[in-house]
């Protein structure tokens, strides 16, 4: 990644607690605003100049979005603007304390159109309980799309329960977020339409990935084989699921890497667990180079391994 964007990147899986401290993230107290897929920064750069009392966060999973962004904000000479790669959905709900944001922005979602991709869709009753949370009294979400079917979803779905103000769907005129893909519309002649939603009332919402980095000890002496029988240790629930897929062995048989995979209510994460002989006997661990958030499902994966090597040994 290049410098530019490496200056504005922060890695919320390293923190040790959640939600984030944002003041000292940021080394100010000042009304924090979230963009939600920011693309290229087009958006995100404007808004952090014209409101430099302001610190911005925006999140993008494209690594090319990172670099194009960053280079956008150096070049700006921004520093009020901090970026993640984290699904915005998930990192909306476990980043943010309650009542710690002034304005949540998402530009030109995907509508995912078809009846059985309806769950993708961004704003659902989950999303927008999680908006109620997060944001102040008084905080607006703003959503900006090319589909008018899409705009009157969302706005009937933030009506719902009392949580919101909602004005909208509203046909933007003039110019509206200045990302590319408003540019892209318009080009090919399409409206654009906004929805606002003022929250009014608070929400309660579920956090998973808080607690501490999840370890566990094997008792007895772990084998070669018992490490090269664990890909494809796997198991599922309602609303979670982790899989072991490969297992990476030293020459000498004293340590392990696993490549895992694990979802948590749709959110997925990739990562490794190390299996290593310590003085004090076998430890099973996450793997500092690719620490992923402590969702439910990847603690669950960590004592699994470390209880079927226990079985092994058994």
């Amino acid at each position: 990644m290049a410098l530019e964007a490496a200056r504005y990147l922060i890695r919320p899986q390293e923190w040790t607690e959640l939600p984030g401290n944002w003041p000292a993230v940021f080394g100010r107290r000042a009304p924090l605003a979230v963009e939600i897929g920011f693309g290229n920064g087009e958006f995100l750069a404007w808004a952090a100049a014209e409101h430099p009392d302001w610190d911005f966060v925006g999140f993008e999973v494209a690594l090319t979005c990172f670099v194009k962004a960053g280079r956008r904000l150096a070049q700006a000479g921004l520093g009020n603007v901090r970026f993640a790669r984290v699904d915005g959905r998930f990192a909306l709900r476990e980043l943010f304390p309650d009542g710690s944001l002034t304005r949540v922005y998402v530009h030109f979602p995907c509508p995912w159109p078809k009846a059985r991709h309806a769950k993708r869709r961004l704003v659902n009753e989950e999303f927008a309980r999680t908006l109620a949370a997060v944001l102040e009294t008084g905080g607006v979400f703003e959503l900006n799309t090319d589909v008018d079917w899409y705009a009157e979803e969302a706005a009937r779905i933030l009506s719902a329960g009392g949580r919101f103000s909602v004005t909208g769907p509203v046909l933007l005129t003039g110019e509206g977020p200045g990302t590319r893909y408003e540019r892209k519309w318009r080009k090919e002649g399409r409206r654009i339409w906004r929805v606002l939603a003022e929250r009014v009332a608070p929400a309660q919402v579920e956090r998973i990935a808080e607690g501490d980095m999840p370890h566990a000890r094997v008792s007895a002496e772990v084998t070669a084989e018992a490490l090269e029988a664990l890909p494809g240790l796997q198991e599922s629930w309602p609303r979670g699921a982790f899989v072991i897929k490969e297992a990476f062995l030293a020459p000498d048989g004293r340590e392990a890497l696993l490549r895992a995979f694990a979802t948590d209510d749709g959110f997925q994460q990739h990562y490794f667990i190390v299996v290593a002989k310590e003085p004090a006997g076998w430890i099973v661990k996450l793997d500092g180079a690719t620490v992923p958030f402590r969702t439910p499902a990847v603690k669950r994966s960590v004592g699994a391994v470390a209880a079927a090597l226990e079985r092994k040994a058994s």
